[in-house]
């Protein structure tokens, strides 16, 4: 175990609101309500900045009571925007180097192909790779399995895609081929698609796992807060709870990424910045209009674009309120020590 100032290091594997279970990286024991610190808390620019699942910490004693110093400087940080009208980070997880997008192909709304972009564009904004992993195949019939595979294939340029089924394991051995001695893998989809399921099936664990609504295939909660767990070949994963709604937290860049076709086109347009909306000499237009691109990724990726941008002016002006307040905070606590005479 490293030691820095008094300080040890150690790994979240679990948050209940403002306590943490954290886990020596050595003798993988773990030691659960541990906080932060009052300076961490004052110090902390926004709850973005607080331990997640995944993070690795300096802590003062892996003991209950403990108290957390520093989070270590994170390597890929899985976000999205937090629900509501506030342009606010939501940490999912922490240095994840695989992300698992899970779908399900048991019916209902548990594969979109809209939803699969929107996601692609998340995780390419984390820096861990993505795989689109296509659970519960056992439910569908040759040719869905086939239509389903070469949709979800043709949404996620550079990326794998994999049918599993969680359930009798076809396709299990496959997806393990893709993983790497140290990766800590990560888990993104909609309740009820199987994640939980899949990480039993990927280790030698029993993960509560739940049921779906008969009426509309929506499954419900049954991971209510993150943890992570380890697989062999030093293997770690996070379980996450399933997501209602997956706002975007990601930039132009990113987006750009998951519509490949469309970025590589757009070099060909006249005009640097152009909007692919009816400029002249947009060589995007003229693709649509002669086939070559489909229409419906190019309305999800103005779509997306759009969210982006709209997104980014908001992080921006929250940006310019928050170092105006950081700075009256300095003003004061500067006043408030201020030495008599001065």
């Amino acid at each position: 175990m490293k030691s820095i100032n008094n300080l040890v290091r150690a790994r979240v594997v679990s948050r209940d609101r403002h306590l943490y279970t954290l886990e020596d990286p050595e003798t993988r024991t773990t030691v659960t309500q541990v906080s932060v610190t009052g300076s961490f808390e004052y110090t902390v620019s926004g709850p973005h900045d607080f331990p997640v699942v995944g993070d690795w910490v300096m802590v003062d004693s892996l003991s209950p009571g403990g108290r957390i110093h520093q989070v270590l400087p994170r390597k890929t940080v899985l976000s999205r925007k937090a629900a509501g009208e506030e342009t606010v980070q939501q940490v999912i997880a922490a240095n994840i180097t695989v992300l698992l997008l899970v779908f399900g192909l048991d019916g209902g709304r548990n594969f979109l192909v809209r939803l699969l972009e929107r996601a692609l564009a998340v995780a390419w904004n984390s820096g861990a790779r993505p795989i689109v992993v296509l659970n519960k195949i056992d439910c569908a019939n040759p040719e869905e399995r086939e239509d389903s595979l070469w949709a979800a294939r043709n949404a996620a340029p550079g990326a794998d895609v994999l049918g599993v089924s969680a359930l009798t394991s076809e396709g299990i051995a496959e997806l393990k081929s893709l993983f790497q001695p140290g990766d800590t893998l990560g888990l993104l989809g909609k309740s009820g698609v199987g994640k939980s399921a899949l990480v039993n099936a990927l280790g030698q664990y029993q993960v509560r796992t739940g049921e779906q609504r008969k009426a509309d295939l929506q499954g419900r909660h049954t991971t209510t807060s993150s943890r992570l767990y380890h697989l062999e070949h030093d293997i770690s994963i996070i379980d996450s709870p399933g997501l209602r709604e997956l706002q975007i937290w990601s930039d132009a860049q990113d987006v750009g990424s998951v519509f490949e076709e469309i970025r590589e086109v757009a070099q060909d347009c006249r005009f640097s910045d152009c909007s692919h909306q009816g400029e002249p000499g947009c060589a995007v237009q003229e693709a649509l209009n002669q086939g070559y691109l489909d229409w419906q990724r190019y309305q999800a990726y103005l779509e997306l674009m759009k969210e982006q941008a709209y997104l980014e002016r908001r992080q921006n002006h929250r940006a310019i309120l928050e170092e105006k307040q950081r700075w009256k905070t300095i003003s004061k606590t500067m006043k408030h020590h201020r030495k008599p005479g001065w």
